[in-house]
């Protein structure tokens, strides 16, 4: 006996803040949309440094956002998801030396962030099924169609959206390992939830506590924080555990939970729209290089993917004009933050090397700059 086969008019694989932003678009303009998530909770766990920009952040770091209403009002989020004030960030050299930047930004927890937005696309009409992992994906030339296998059952769709975060499970079980269209540079993250005295900004430690990466502590209360590291691969003696481990003893944070995950880090893929498919957030590398920052390109690609998607419907309009218009948005920031990126893989070797070169750099014309994803004014 076959399996029966559910269609739906989009599906979008994962429901984290791509995903969920693109569901809730397409539902308010009365698109039938499935969002499949292999996790059990949305948000749970988190894999990343819990980071949340605000708007004015938002505006001040990509292009033509400006008069974007249903954007803005999106990144108006609700005070109860707002644990700390991230007003400044620090960034501190090998010799401890620090650099303070202002910032506009909160910090927050994902499982609460994500399920918020996760409710907000049910509440315009989305349904998401949670537990469920897509395993397969066939394509049957008799009836020109994308099969979807889950653990769970069997569908197809009109339009399908990759939304499954940095390893891009669509596009790896479509196009293997083409670099065309996965995210590239993939960096093993660990993180952890920690008590202790906690300072007040957004601190980023550069140097051999992070080999060809950086540490992170970001305050989500007065005595509780999100600290982790993301190191180059290949580059540590040791496991990424050992090297947080020693980094939250040597400023006697106590550890609570451990996180982890990976982050792109090579930019954007080159092919964002396979046919029916459009790829958003992570899983299209859209990921600052320099800080591993993400949530925004998430929630901004997820909806301009959602409104390819309704102009196509509508119009006829070429799904291509969504990735057009994600590289019009992000490039010059992702541009910027990879050049970055590269220029410290290359040259910041040891910690007198980072040192002197760190200093060089400078404070607003260096790494400001390198950090907001500008280009470094000696560059200019």
């Amino acid at each position: 006996m076959a399996i029966e086969v559910e269609h739906r008019q989009v599906i979008v694989i994962g429901a984290g803040p791509a995903g969920s932003a693109c569901a809730q678009k397409l539902s308010e303009s009365g698109v039938d949309v499935l969002v499949i998530e292999r996790r059990d909770i949305i948000g749970n766990p988190a894999q990343c440094g819990e980071c949340i920009p605000n708007w004015g952040e938002v505006v001040a770091t990509f292009s033509n956002l400006d008069d974007h209403q249903w954007l803005k009002t999106y990144f108006d989020f609700p005070d109860r998801l707002r644990l700390h004030r991230l007003d400044n960030m620090r960034v501190f050299l090998p010799s401890g030396k620090s650099y303070k930047f202002e910032l506009d930004a909160f910090s927050g927890h994902r499982l609460q962030f994500d399920g918020f937005l996760g409710e907000k696309a049910i509440q315009a009409g989305a349904e998401i099924r949670c537990g469920e992992a897509l395993k397969k994906i066939q394509h049957q030339s008799k009836l020109n169609r994308d099969l979807l296998v889950t653990d769970k059952g069997r569908y197809s769709c009109d339009y399908l959206i990759d939304a499954s975060g940095s390893l891009a499970q669509v596009a790896r079980l479509t196009k293997g390992q083409d670099d065309l269209y996965r995210p590239k540079d993939q960096i093993p993250t660990i993180y952890a939830q920690v008590q202790g005295k906690i300072p007040d900004s957004f601190d980023v430690f550069i140097g051999s506590v992070a080999p060809s990466g950086y540490a992170w502590i970001i305050p989500k209360g007065p005595n509780s924080a999100n600290v982790g590291l993301g190191v180059r691969a290949g580059k540590l003696d040791g496991n990424l555990k050992q090297y947080l481990q020693k980094f939250c003893d040597d400023l006697n944070l106590e550890i609570l939970s451990w996180g982890g995950g990976w982050i792109a880090m090579g930019g954007p893929v080159e092919c964002m729209v396979n046919g029916n498919t459009l790829a958003v957030g992570d899983a299209a590398g859209l990921v600052m290089p320099s800080n591993g920052g993400g949530i925004s390109q998430a929630i901004i690609s997820g909806c301009f993917a959602a409104e390819a998607i309704i102009d196509n419907l509508q119009n006829g309009t070429n799904l291509l004009e969504y990735e057009n218009r994600v590289r019009a948005s992000f490039s010059r920031a992702l541009n910027n933050s990879l050049r970055s990126k590269k220029m410290s893989y290359a040259f910041m070797n040891g910690d007198l090397v980072t040192e002197v070169l760190l200093r060089i750099l400078g404070p607003i014309g260096g790494i400001k700059r390198a950090m907001e994803c500008d280009k470094p004014l000696w560059l200019i």
